[in-house]
C-alpha cells in the first residue's frame, strides 16, 4: 500500500461518520487528484512524543467499515456485516494475522438455532471482511478461501397466480391502492426501491429507481400501471414530491415529508390480500410475480436480471423460476 493510499484512507477515517457515501467518493477523488504531484511520507514520532497510534487490528477493521461505506454499503447492511464480524471476533480472541479457517469453521458451527440461509449470510459477511483484509494487505492469508458455500435446500416460493392477480385488483380499495399494486406488477421494483421514487422519476412509462448500493436502473410501466398511476396522480391536489403519498391527515406525514413509509407499503399490501383472500401477499411477491412474468413471455434471463437490478444472474433465477408453473408454460408452449 503506498503512502498516498494510507494518507487518503486516514482522511476518510477521520470524517467518514460526517458524510454519506457519494460524498466520500468524491472528498476520496478529490484527495488523489490533489496529491498527485507531491511525494507524501510518514512523519516519524520521537520516543517521547505522547502516541495516539491505535493497533494494527483496530485500524484495519475501521478502515474496512471506511471502505464499504465509500462503496456505498447501506446503513443497515453495515451494521449487519459489523454484528458478525464483531461476534466472531469475539469467540476468536485472537490477532487478524493469527485466525485460520478452522476458527471460521468453528465459529459457523456454534451458531445454533440459525437458518442455513441466515447462517450463509454470515460466512459472506465474514467473506468480504477478510477478502478485503487481504486484498489491502493486512493479512497475509484469507482464512475464507476455504470455506465452502452452505448448502441450503432449494424452496420453491411461488408467484401469484392468473386468478390471484385478479382477485388482488378487485380487493383494492382507492387509486392509491391500485396504482401500487400495478407498479408493483409490472416493475418487479422493491417496496424500498417503491418508497423512494418522486413524480420527477417518472418520464413516460419509464421510472428511474435506485436500489441497492445507491445504484440506478430504469424500469418500465405496461399501460395498465401507467394508467392507474396517472389515475392516482390526477386526483392528487398537492405538488409534493414523493410518488406514492402518505395520508396527509397522519401526524406522522409532515415529519416523514409525506412520503408512505416502507412498513406502511407492506402493510397496506397485507391489507389487500386479506380483502382479497390470498394468503402470502406481500410486496417481494409481486418482484417475484413480475419477473416470473417476464420469463414465461419470452423475456431473455439477462434482460430479467437488468429489471430487476441483480448483480448475480444466479440470483434472478432464485427469484423467477419457479419449477412447476415455469415448467408447464414452457411445455404448452413447445411441445
Amino acid at each position: 500500500m503506498s503512502e498516498h493510499d494510507k494518507a487518503v484512507r486516514s482522511i476518510l477515517e477521520i470524517i467518514v461518520d460526517g458524510f454519506d457515501s457519494d460524498t466520500l467518493r468524491i472528498i476520496e477523488a478529490a484527495c488523489y487528484t490533489g496529491l498527485r504531484d507531491f511525494e507524501v511520507t510518514k512523519l516519524e514520532r520521537s520516543c517521547t512524543e505522547l502516541s495516539t497510534d491505535i493497533s494494527p487490528d483496530v485500524k484495519a477493521y475501521q478502515m474496512y467499515f471506511v471502505a464499504k461505506k465509500v462503496e456505498g454499503l447501506s446503513d443497515k447492511s453495515l451494521q449487519l456485516y459489523r454484528y458478525t464480524i464483531d461476534k466472531f471476533l469475539d469467540m476468536a480472541q485472537k490477532p487478524l494475522i493469527a485466525i485460520n479457517a478452522n476458527d471460521v469453521r468453528f465459529f459457523l458451527a456454534s451458531r445454533q438455532g440459525v437458518s442455513l440461509t441466515t447462517l450463509d449470510n454470515e460466512r459472506r459477511y465474514l467473506s468480504s471482511f477478510f477478502t478485503w483484509l487481504h486484498d489491502e494487505e493486512y493479512v497475509p492469508k484469507n482464512p475464507m478461501k476455504k470455506i465452502k458455500a452452505i448448502k441450503q435446500a432449494r424452496i420453491v416460493r411461488k408467484p401469484f397466480s392468473g386468478k390471484e392477480i385478479e382477485e388482488l385488483r378487485d380487493a383494492c380499495n382507492g387509486k392509491r391502492e391500485r396504482a401500487i399494486v400495478e407498479v408493483l406488477l409490472s416493475t418487479g421494483m422493491r417496496v424500498g426501491e417503491l418508497h423512494g421514487v418522486d413524480r420527477d422519476d417518472i418520464s413516460g412509462s419509464e421510472v428511474v429507481v435506485t436500489g441497492k448500493g445507491k445504484k440506478q436502473r430504469v424500469c418500465y410501466l405496461n399501460p395498465t400501471a401507467l394508467k392507474r398511476l396517472n389515475d392516482y396522480l390526477a386526483e392528487r391536489t398537492d405538488s409534493l414530491q414523493p410518488l406514492i403519498l402518505a395520508d396527509l391527515s397522519s401526524k406522522w406525514s409532515a415529519k416523514y415529508g409525506f412520503r408512505l413509509g416502507i412498513g406502511r407499503i407492506e402493510e397496506i399490501v397485507r391489507e389487500i390480500g386479506r380483502r382479497a383472500g390470498v394468503a402470502s401477499t406481500h410486496p417481494h411477491k409481486f418482484r417475484r410475480t413480475a419477473a416470473t412474468t417476464a420469463l414465461q413471455r419470452g423475456m431473455p434471463i439477462e434482460q430479467v436480471q437488468k429489471m430487476l437490478g441483480h448483480e448475480s444472474i444466479d440470483t434472478t433465477l432464485r427469484y423467477a423460476l419457479t419449477a412447476d408453473e415455469t415448467v408447464k408454460h414452457a411445455h404448452s408452449k413447445y411441445m
